[in-house]
């Protein structure tokens, strides 16, 4: 079974100021020169707080609240669909709906 690794922007960051198809457009966003990328990849040089924001959307990344990918879950356990619901007959699955279509 494969393990689940966490994100990370490190990483992310490392591998696309690594990858000749993302570096350049990695250097422009952050506004940095090869010098700087060379720094930051040696491990001389860190993230500023102001390019924080950049470098996450530049390597495709969107910060979300633990909350909402929890709603995300609950909704997609649930249905966030269900006709069943959306009627007021209860979760789907329930027959309800079977039953008085059946009739």
């Amino acid at each position: 079974m494969d393990s689940l690794v966490a994100p990370s922007l490190a990483r992310a960051l490392r591998s696309a100021l690594s990858d000749p198809r993302d570096k350049q457009r990695v250097m422009d966003a952050l506004n940095w020169d090869a010098s700087q990328v060379s720094r930051y990849l040696s491990g001389q040089m860190g993230i500023t707080e102001d390019k924080i924001d950049t470098a996450i959307q530049a390597v495709g990344y969107v910060p979300v609240s633990p909350q909402y990918l929890d709603s995300l879950a609950y909704l997609s356990k649930v249905g966030a669909g269900c006709e069943c619901a959306r009627r007021g007959l209860g979760e789907c699955g329930g027959g309800i709906l079977k039953m008085k279509r059946a009739a």
